[in-house]
């Protein structure tokens, strides 16, 4: 917080300056390929539709899904969910 007083036209003043930041993602961990393949796996795509989006192979999705679930130790999808929407939950509970 950064206070600051100032005299204007024989008024005093005081002004109060904060910076506000948002809670960190969860996601911010994963690589840009990874997040991409996570919003349209929580957007309720199958790996082959997502594939089929994104011009990578199916393969590439489970492989690229499977990585994100290692770093946010979750083991589905229903948990990748519960991670990033309660993550959004808690940051708009904090704001």
């Amino acid at each position: 917080m950064k206070v600051s007083r100032a005299i204007v036209g024989g008024c005093k003043l005081v002004i109060v300056s904060f910076r506000v930041t948002e809670a960190p993602s969860p996601l911010g961990g994963l690589s840009e390929a990874e997040r991409a393949v996570v919003r349209h796996a929580l957007a309720g795509e199958s790996n082959a539709q997502i594939a089929a989006r994104r011009g990578v192979s199916a393969r590439t999705v489970a492989n690229q899904l499977a990585s994100a679930y290692r770093k946010l130790k979750v083991g589905s999808r229903a948990e990748l969910a519960a991670v990033v929407h309660g993550a959004d939950a808690r940051a708009r509970a904090d704001a």
